[in-house]
């Protein structure tokens, strides 16, 4: 009986691990006062480009350089899967990442007033996520 008691406790013990090492994998750490600073002039660099198109492409790359250096690995495709708790509006970044992967894929003409909107939206995101982290 006592060997149940000693085997039922370990079983236990092993749950409540995985349970606590699943939850904080999921955590991300905060950023240094330093690389805040150095992404958020990253970010200014971006609003000043003159092309909307180079802004959401940058934007993108920006913001999956922050995730990864948040603790999360991979590609951006494979961070969102994963669903970051940094980002709370996960159907936005998707949205924009693919409007990234339209304009680096294809060719065709894109609306710039689209374009201006959403390179907008896409900074605006960027800096709420650098503010997540501070």
């Amino acid at each position: 009986m006592q060997n149940y008691i000693i085997y039922f406790s370990i079983i236990i013990f092993l749950f409540v691990a995985i349970y606590f090492a699943f939850i904080w994998s999921k955590k991300s750490k905060k950023l240094d006062d330093k690389k805040i600073k150095d992404f958020q002039k990253k970010l200014n660099s971006i609003k000043k480009s003159t092309s909307s198109k180079e802004k959401i492409i940058d934007a993108d790359k920006l913001y999956h350089k922050i995730l990864t250096e948040a603790w999360y690995s991979g590609d951006f495709w494979s961070i969102l899967k994963q669903k970051p708790i940094l980002i709370w509006d996960l159907d936005t970044i998707w949205e924009l990442h693919k409007i990234r992967n339209k304009l680096v894929h294809d060719f065709d003409n894109h609306d710039e007033r689209l374009l201006l909107t959403k390179s907008n939206e896409f900074i605006k995101e960027v800096e709420k996520l650098l503010h997540k982290l501070k």
